[in-house]
């Protein structure tokens, strides 16, 4: 706040302090004071004003210069509250209580909120743990007969299972807990448990399998990538061409390790390559070839995100998409998770 606009708020009370000072100086006067003993007087009340204005200003705005200082250099605005300072004057302080008031208010609610995100999580996972009881007996059923329907039957309770994996891993994305274990995995061991969960769907389409060079070992939490490779899997075999290929492949550099999964499917649009990780984006071949949620790449860039890892896609149309995976080499990456 300057000097000009703390003048310009408070020109109605200099106005009638000045109408006041010319009273006064006008009734001494009257009262026959002397000329000299009236300026005199009206200099030490025209100074004692000053001096007080002029404290009050100071007051403000050194408050304010600090509160904007402190505002600006804050990366989480609404922690401005918890770091200012209570000024000495009152209409700070008046202030400084709502916005300690508004402030408690709002961490009541957020309180409130994960209190309710929390009861939500638990209901999801409680949920994916319960139904899968049901869909492990209706696969039993069809394996016990065996005909063209239990077939088809079968390939649905694949995307059931699917989709309810997906319920799962998206309502623990969200949690700001650290729902994984980190450690020393063998990449090769990781791919191989993805092929061997997606092995049925892989076989029955006829889908060429090629690994190489993936004798690697790296950080990372064995349950979420086993989902994120799924997420990739899942995507090469819905979008196939007629004779599908899928590979896996490693290529180790300077401080990384880069696992690069390729098919030679019908590929993106280059209009939406830049959009598939994220959130409820099908694109063209969403909606042309099958029903898509649009969740799957946001899933697994978010969860790659969260482990440290960098995820990656590159596809040309009839050609065939590549998506890459960097794994750092070291544990360093943990430090700033």
């Amino acid at each position: 706040m300057s000097l000009k606009d703390y003048l310009k708020d408070r020109s109605l009370d200099l106005m009638i302090k000045a109408f006041v000072f010319i009273f006064i100086a006008a009734l001494l006067s009257v009262l026959d004071i002397g000329g000299y003993a009236i300026g005199f007087i009206m200099s030490v009340l025209i100074g004692a004003e000053w001096l007080v204005f002029l404290h009050s200003y100071l007051r403000k705005y050194h408050f304010y210069k600090k509160l904007v200082k402190q505002y600006e250099g804050l990366e989480k605005k609404y922690l401005l509250s918890e770091v200012m300072e209570r000024p000495t004057f009152e209409e700070g302080v008046f202030l400084y209580d709502l916005f300690r008031g508004t402030t408690k208010s709002m961490n009541d609610q957020i309180a409130l909120y994960k209190y309710s995100a929390k009861e939500y999580r638990e209901y999801i996972e409680t949920w994916v743990h319960e139904v899968k009881t049901p869909i492990a007996a209706s696969r039993l059923m069809l394996s016990n007969h065996p005909s063209s329907i239990s077939k088809s039957l079968g390939e649905e309770m694949d995307k059931i299972e699917g989709f309810v994996e997906q319920a799962l891993f998206y309502s623990r994305s969200s949690d700001v807990e650290k729902d994984y274990i980190i450690k020393k995995v063998n990449l090769e061991s990781l791919v191989k448990a993805s092929i061997k969960k997606y092995s049925r769907v892989l076989i029955e389409h006829k889908i060429a399998i090629e690994l190489g060079g993936l004798d690697y070992s790296v950080y990372t939490d064995s349950k979420w990538m086993d989902f994120i490779l799924g997420q990739v899997i899942g995507n090469a075999i819905k979008y196939r061409s007629n004779h599908p290929q899928l590979s896996f492949k490693a290529t180790i550099l300077e401080n990384s390790i880069v696992l690069q999964i390729q098919d030679n499917g019908i590929g993106i649009k280059e209009t939406d390559l830049s959009r598939v990780f994220d959130k409820g984006f099908t694109g063209e071949n969403g909606r042309r070839y099958s029903k898509s949620t649009g969740l799957g790449l946001y899933l697994a860039k978010k969860l790659c995100s969260k482990l440290g890892l960098e995820i990656g896609i590159q596809s040309t149309e009839q050609i065939g998409t590549t998506v890459s995976i960097v794994f750092p080499k070291s544990k360093m990456h943990l430090l700033v998770l």
